[in-house]
């Protein structure tokens, strides 16, 4: 007689922890990828060239059910990748190089990377991308960005708060600063 509260008892505690478990699954679920390291055949999205020929920072975008990640020449065409109707939405993470990591901005250590919305992004610098645009400088850490937008002129903007028009219709560069 004794089983059957010892079995009810078990089995409610089965029907509580349940629940737990499932969170706990689809938690791990969501956590991102980690960042792909860059190779020599990472091609660019959209311009169809080998990043290794541009300077500056980059990015990948890792997409659901996507073996490789869309590698991008600059973190113009990655904010662009985000905002285009025609690209994938399912985008499991998107990775930015750090540049509070770079000594040089034209040539970032593409080995370090930051999730690109959690970073800081100085947009307006007197610098531009890999392809002659204006270019968005993204930082893992906000003091760095603070002193890449004094050095660089700019402001400082979170992913979230950067519009279609900084990026799909960017300032045009007067003949001055194409030529710096």
């Amino acid at each position: 007689m004794r089983t059957l509260p010892i079995l009810r008892t078990a089995l409610l505690a089965a029907a509580l922890l349940a629940p737990l478990s499932a969170c706990k699954q689809e938690k791990a679920e969501v956590a991102p990828p980690p960042p792909v390291a860059l190779t020599a055949d990472a091609i660019g999205h959209y311009c169809g060239m080998n990043l290794a020929d541009h300077p500056g920072p980059k990015g990948q975008i890792l997409v659901k059910g996507a073996e490789r990640p869309i590698w991008l020449s600059s973190v113009r065409d990655t904010f662009a990748f985000t905002m285009l109707p025609e690209e994938p939405k399912e985008i499991r993470a998107i990775y930015v190089t750090d540049m509070a990591k770079a000594k040089n901005p034209t040539a970032p250590d593409t080995t370090v990377w930051v999730e690109a919305r959690q970073a800081w992004y100085v947009l307006g610098s007197k610098l531009r991308g890999g392809m002659g645009e204006a270019e968005p400088y993204p930082f893992s850490d906000k003091t760095a960005a603070e002193r890449f937008a004094q050095a660089n002129g700019g402001t400082i903007q979170r992913f979230a708060d950067v519009h279609e028009d900084q990026i799909l219709t960017p300032p045009a560069a007067s003949v001055a600063e194409g030529e710096q």
